[in-house]
């Protein structure tokens, strides 16, 4: 059956291929081959940079599952009909960068401690706006922006932006004649005072937040990684599973293993999920309590050093059976010959 030819059939692959086009042809010579003209009102942005939305929307069409013929520009009107509607379906923008950065809401407390973490993680330098580690930054507050649909919202620009602005507080670097950006805010100021001088509460929290976790900051702030304690309850594998999940002691734990290694990988087979699925597995492992269960007493305390840190299928198969397995008992298992 043949797809009929309307614009709503066109898929974002299709649109991505025709601006993949456009940006080897340049505009001249693609606007020639497909045969339209200039947009002269409505300009589809994408990465930066401007596009003939009828033009691509046209070419797209060729793009689609069975290479039909490409649009004509007579087989369509533009517009706000068929052709801006469909585009922002598909999550594109018609927003130049610098009107889009002039909605994006104000930075949230959260999505500052993120950057004045990675910031100090790269000592103050401008990592620039192609590091992986600003790249993962930008797409996290993206997920944490509740559904904010802007294409430049808090893009890896925005992050390098904002670590000029904490230039401008840092002495480290104004002590030298630097400047920064002089556009800090008071919740930058805020953010800055509460944390530059304690990076250990920073990392806490920033972990915490990387995992979507709600904390009582001011009260992490007294916390100390090998110290804070998490006090136990009736023994039982309920409690044993609750306490691995208790997201304050486990960001305590991960945090001092980034503090010490620079990265979380399984103590068992040392799967590494960031190394393995980029920004998606960023500051992801999961947890194990190492006592046994049967050790728990009522009142008891535990410390994040009482958490090992695991893949999926490490925690797995300690917990597959009775008796459940020690780490060491793991560890054997998975180096003993086949």
């Amino acid at each position: 059956m043949m797809m009929e030819r309307i614009t709503s059939n066109v898929t974002q692959p299709a649109v991505l291929a025709a601006l993949a086009e456009y940006d080897k042809l340049g505009q001249k010579q693609f606007l020639e081959k497909y045969g339209y003209g200039r947009a002269r009102k409505y300009q589809l942005w994408h990465d930066g940079k401007p596009y003939d939305s009828k033009a691509i929307i046209g070419a797209a069409f060729g793009y689609l599952p069975g290479s039909p013929p490409p649009l004509r520009r007579d087989e369509f009107s533009g517009g706000m009909v068929y052709v801006v509607p469909v585009l922002k379906a598909l999550g594109f923008s018609f927003d130049s960068p610098a009107r889009t950065a002039a909605r994006n809401p104000p930075w949230s407390r959260d999505e500052l401690i993120l950057a004045l973490d990675l910031y100090y993680r790269h000592d103050g330098r401008d990592p620039g706006d192609t590091h992986p580690d600003v790249i993962a930054l930008s797409a996290r507050l993206r997920e944490m922006a509740d559904g904010a649909r802007l294409i430049t919202f808090r893009n890896a620009n925005d992050v390098v932006m904002k670590f000029m602005n904490f230039r401008s507080l840092d002495p480290n670097f104004t002590n030298d004649g630097g400047k920064g950006l002089n556009s800090a805010n008071k919740l930058d100021r805020v953010v800055w005072d509460e944390f530059s001088g304690n990076r250990q509460a920073l990392s806490i929290a920033a972990e915490a937040i990387w995992q979507g976790v709600i904390v009582d900051l001011d009260e992490d702030i007294l916390d100390k990684i090998e110290s804070y304690e998490a006090k136990e309850g009736r023994v039982s594998y309920r409690l044993h599973k609750h306490l691995e999940l208790d997201r304050k002691i486990v960001a305590l734990r991960k945090t001092g293993a980034l503090e010490k290694h620079g990265k979380l990988e399984c103590e068992a087979c040392g799967f590494n999920f960031l190394a393995t699925y980029g920004s998606r597995g960023a500051g992801y492992i999961e947890a194990h309590h190492t006592n046994p269960i049967h050790a728990i007493t009522e009142g008891e305390t535990t410390k994040a050093s009482d958490l090992a840190l695991l893949c999926a299928n490490c925690h797995r198969m300690i917990h597959a059976s009775k008796p459940w397995l020690t780490l060491a008992q793991l560890r054997e298992l998975i180096t003993k010959p086949s």
